[in-house]
């Protein structure tokens, strides 16, 4: 069974939201929740688990490995800027 929840506690859910606004978007219409499973972490040869984000405006949605040493902080930043989510309002 998938649990998915919160991608991360609230300074670090603070950190994602302001990354949001520095590029221009609206945390509103993002979502972020982890999937900790260990099925899914199986399946997709991950050690910890994903961390998926969507647009809700646009129906966009990539998926990031989770845990500790994980970059997805870093590999959501580098997809806001090369456009992955679309353009910011």
């Amino acid at each position: 069974m998938h649990t998915r929840r919160p991608a991360c506690d609230p300074a670090k859910s603070n950190a994602v939201d302001a990354l949001l606004h520095s590029r221009g978007f609206a945390a509103q219409d993002f979502e972020v929740a982890e999937d900790r499973s260990r099925e899914i972490a199986d399946s997709l040869g991950l050690p910890s688990g994903a961390v998926t984000v969507r647009r809700h405006s646009t129906g966009d949605e990539r998926m990031y490995a989770a845990g500790i040493g994980s970059t997805w902080y870093a590999a959501l930043s580098a997809d806001l800027d090369e456009g992955e989510f679309g353009e910011a309002r």
